[in-house]
């Protein structure tokens, strides 16, 4: 999950954010959803599945050859470490709260945030703005990106960027 720091504003009657428009007449709803990690309980048993299959694989293939146990005990040591490493970064994952932006065609993700905060704040004042015509907004959010970036329109068409 990469972030960034997206600038999100009001003027004029359209909502920027960053380089989206939406016409504060068109908005029909503005929410937040909030997606959670796994329970750790889940995450804690597929660990020790897949422990216990790397043991499994490492017995098995352990008695077919011999000769390899420095490398498999290597390899095995390699393979524990990274579920280690996995299983550390899925129990540290945190709450995502997305502002969802409903128009009358469809609804869009328009900022993902570990604050739930700044979501309601944002709402607050989306809401004030079609509210007020004359209201007008600028603030900076941190921006979470999660999966990959897929652009596949306009002049800067950069295809598929996974992991960013």
């Amino acid at each position: 999950m990469a972030t960034s720091v997206i600038n999100v504003r009001v003027s004029r009657k359209v909502l920027w954010i960053s380089g989206d428009a939406y016409p504060l007449n068109n908005i029909a709803r503005a929410r937040q959803l909030v997606w959670w990690p796994p329970k750790r309980s889940r995450v804690i048993i597929r660990f020790v599945r897949k422990v216990l299959g790397l043991l499994a694989a490492a017995v098995l293939f352990g008695g077919l050859v011999h000769a390899a146990t420095g490398l498999l005990s290597l390899l095995l040591l390699g393979a524990f470490g990274y579920l280690v490493y996995r299983l550390v970064a899925q129990l540290r994952q945190k709450p995502l709260y997305r502002l969802v932006i409903e128009t009358s065609s469809s609804s869009h993700t328009a900022v993902v945030s570990y604050h739930s905060w700044q979501i309601e704040d944002l709402i607050q004042r989306i809401m004030e703005a079609i509210d007020n015509p004359l209201a007008e907004f600028a603030v900076q959010v941190e921006n979470v990106h999660v999966g990959d970036k897929i652009i596949q329109y306009g002049d800067h068409n950069t295809g598929k960027r996974v992991g960013l």
